[in-house]
């Protein structure tokens, strides 16, 4: 089964096309080469990557190699979809467990049907074999469920032992530590083993001790794959996640200023209560740039409303529910309930961003074909299952966040002649790093106008940029895309801007052509 999802995995990324991502292009490439280049992106260069010039360069470190080494890009493709294979593995263990009671034929057609909802999700197949990192957090966040819901599934409910709750817990932390996005799943873990029940006395107290241990293991995991990180940054900058919550870190380096804030997502009552509904279909820019069609989230979201509205009666009669055919079964359904729950308010709350969203989406099938299997009689479960599979895939279309055709190499950048010791100056937003691997190693790179730097601001980081604009002796160029913008930045700084010598640069990524121009500084420059 694990080598029959890889190759799947696998195979499904050779048919998505080569990635060209946003990201892709303004720092999956640069940060692991600056990184490896003596942290250049911290000393010589100055947010040539934006803001994402400070996230964390060892998930991208895989990527940069085989680019480096000049690895096919169908390969490279292949290989960077292998945490979706994991992923996929993983779920299929978890699902296992999960319908473990259910008679055999029943059993395999519920986990045959929630595993194919689960892993052909629009964000899912969006992201595969991409460098956005959603995937291998992913496979960690979901093997951490398995462990879980294995050892409550063999072990007495009532108490879990250390063993899996730091496994568990080093594997989430890994994932936060790897992409800071999935700490809300370990949040979301965390809480489900505290709040699982039961609810005597001795129990509660037990529940606490396992998420302490559970949350310990959590942070010892994000200091092993993000200390080393953390403590450049902190280095350099005073602050361990600079710039993210500079409002109470307080860096020199940057104001005290929200990043980026929320703009996705809901913001009334209103909107929170419909909010999962509308993932079915929303438009560009409420939960992701781009356009999809996608049940999963809805349909878990509408059928958990069904069955608590089934569930009132009898609880308006204070009459006790049929107990379930298994409690070992029970304990990992709540944890898997618990989780997804916790996990998706607290995403909607910091992020309502989609492509974050890939572990609730694998699990989405599990509840889906689990709830339907409450609201219809025993013999219609099989038919139900197949038919919900069946109407999901069928009705889901793919975001696409920019492919582009297999070339002889991931990058393919023409660069022509340049002088010696050149400063280039990046003037717009456009995601442009991916080319400045390939420039002279004296070349030194500066991010003017982006998302995080500002003329105008008075910050350690403009005042550096300012100072290395003033003292460099050298050529000085622009870097803009699309072509003819970036002139308000230039002139921002105090610089002329030289348009009879400007030319393209060629490459195969969407961000093309960028054009390169010779500049000059304005004699009364500060």
């Amino acid at each position: 089964m694990f080598a029959a999802c890889i190759a799947g995995a696998a195979g499904l990324s050779l048919l998505l096309g080569q990635d060209a991502n946003w990201d892709l292009q303004n720092y999956h490439y640069y940060n692991p080469w600056a990184w490896v280049h003596g942290q250049r992106g911290y000393t010589r260069d100055i947010v040539a990557a934006q803001l994402q010039t400070y996230h964390n360069p060892l998930p991208d470190l895989p990527f940069y190699q085989m680019v480096k080494e000049r690895w096919d890009p169908q390969g490279i493709a292949m290989a960077m979809a292998i945490p979706a294979g994991i992923a996929a593995f993983f779920l299929w263990k978890l699902l296992t467990v999960l319908f473990r009671d259910l008679p055999r034929r029943e059993r395999w057609v519920a986990v045959g049907a929630a595993f194919a909802i689960g892993i052909t999700s629009g964000i899912g197949f969006g992201v595969l074999g991409t460098t956005m990192n959603e995937w291998p957090g992913t496979a960690l966040t979901v093997a951490a469920l398995y462990v879980i819901a294995r050892a409550l599934a063999v072990r007495d409910v009532s108490r879990l032992s250390w063993r899996p709750l730091v496994l568990a817990g080093l594997l989430c932390g890994f994932a936060t530590g790897v992409k800071f996005t999935f700490g809300v799943f370990a949040v979301g873990l965390c809480a489900a083993l505290l709040l699982r029940g039961p609810w005597r006395r001795d129990a509660s107290r037990a529940r606490v001790g396992e998420a302490f241990v559970f949350g310990v293991a959590v942070l010892a995991g994000t200091l092993a794959t993000a200390g080393a990180w953390m403590w450049s940054l902190w280095k350099y900058f005073r602050n361990p996640i600079f710039p993210y919550a500079n409002i109470w870190i307080k860096s020199p380096w940057w104001g005290e200023y929200e990043v980026m804030g929320r703009p996705f997502g809901p913001h009334t009552v209103l909107e929170w209560l419909a909010f999962p509904f509308t993932l079915a279909a929303p438009p560009p820019f409420y939960v992701t740039e781009m356009t999809y069609v996608d049940g999963r989230i809805p349909a878990v979201y509408g059928l958990v409303l069904i069955v608590a509205a089934a569930a009132l009666p009898a609880l308006w009669r204070r009459q006790r529910r049929t107990p379930d055919p298994a409690a070992a079964v029970a304990a990992p359904w709540r944890v898997l309930g618990i989780f997804v729950a916790v996990s998706f308010v607290l995403w909607t709350a910091q992020y309502s961003i989609l492509r974050y969203l890939v572990p609730l989406e694998l699990v989405s099938g599990a509840l889906i074909v689990g709830l339907l299997g409450r609201l219809v009689r025993p013999a219609a479960r099989i038919p139900v299952a197949v038919a919900a599979a069946a109407a999901l895939i069928g009705t889901t279309t793919i975001p696409d966040w920019w492919r582009v055709e297999f070339g002889r190499q991931w990058f393919e950048v023409a660069l022509p002649p340049l002088e010696k010791d050149g400063l280039f100056l990046l003037t717009t937003d456009a995601p442009m790093s991916y080319v400045l691997p390939a420039f002279p190693k004296d070349a030194r790179f500066l991010g003017i106008d982006n998302n995080i730097s500002d003329a105008r601001r008075k910050t350690l980081m403009e005042e550096a940029i300012r100072r290395t604009i003033r003292e460099h002796r050298g050529p000085l160029y622009s870097l803009s895309y699309p072509t003819g913008s970036g002139v308000d930045a230039l002139l921002e700084r105090g610089i002329y801007k030289i348009t009879e010598t400007c030319i393209p640069i060629i490459t195969n990524m969407r961000t093309s052509p960028i054009e390169l121009c010779r500049v000059v500084r304005s004699p009364d420059a500060p």
